[in-house]
């Protein structure tokens, strides 16, 4: 069996500016049949460590398209639902998201939200970023009664202090909400939304936060034309 160290399967992604540890590079003296499957086991590390190094040079698009390839072998070697691939899918769809690929990286969240929320349930945090970031995939990609569904479905989650409360990016998601309404044309429900949202926000982080002041913008704008 080839040796070397395993691949951790949180560090790369979950800590992405720490060095990312050594690995062996010398495999252990093996019979002729078994080198192609421990080269292909030295081809997943080596692409990871070539990511890490794409993602620190800017260039996203080639990392992308590295990731989307090693996937198929990382998932053979470590299993399909195992930390290592989880973490390797999760950095994919995070990546096609910096690279403007919304169309691809949405089914790659939306899969990561189903999973987990199977796993830990409906309300887990990490589920619900996934589903926040489909939403916003949704709306990158012009459609904005989908999105707006999504984010109506996530709201009562941030709200819920017992749940997975979280009022800073629920008053994000309320905004988002207001101004999907507004590019669907229902400018009254998007006035009454974020003049709610103004109060709140306005009560929680004062009347000069930048939310309250880009709120308030929309709100003037929202006026005039209403006028």
């Amino acid at each position: 069996m080839p040796t070397g160290a395993p691949l951790d399967p949180t560090r790369p992604f979950l800590r992405p500016h720490a060095p990312w540890p050594d690995r062996a590079r010398t495999p252990a003296p093996q019979p002729a049949p078994l080198a192609p499957p421990a080269a292909e086991k030295r081809d997943v590390a080596a692409a990871v460590d070539e990511v890490k190094r794409l993602l620190g040079e800017g260039r996203i698009t080639q990392a992308v398209d590295i990731l989307g390839a090693i996937l198929p072998t990382a998932a053979e070697q470590h299993g399909a639902h195992s930390p290592v691939v989880r973490t390797l899918r999760k950095q994919y769809a995070a990546t096609l998201m910096d690279d403007g690929q919304y169309r691809r990286a949405l089914p790659e969240l939306r899969r990561l939200a189903d999973e987990r929320a199977a796993e830990a349930g409906p309300s887990d945090p990490q589920s619900l970023r996934y589903r926040y970031e489909a939403a916003q995939c949704l709306e990158s990609l012009g459609d904005p009664a989908a999105a707006l569904t999504e984010y109506r479905a996530l709201l009562p989650y941030y709200e819920n202090q017992y749940v997975a409360g979280d009022p800073e990016l629920a008053h994000e998601v309320r905004r988002r909400v207001g101004h999907l309404l507004l590019a669907l044309g229902d400018r009254g429900a998007a006035h009454e939304t974020l003049a709610r949202l103004l109060v709140d926000v306005e009560r929680r982080q004062g009347p000069g936060h930048p939310l309250a002041a880009d709120i308030r913008r929309t709100l003037q704008w929202l006026g005039q034309v209403r006028g």
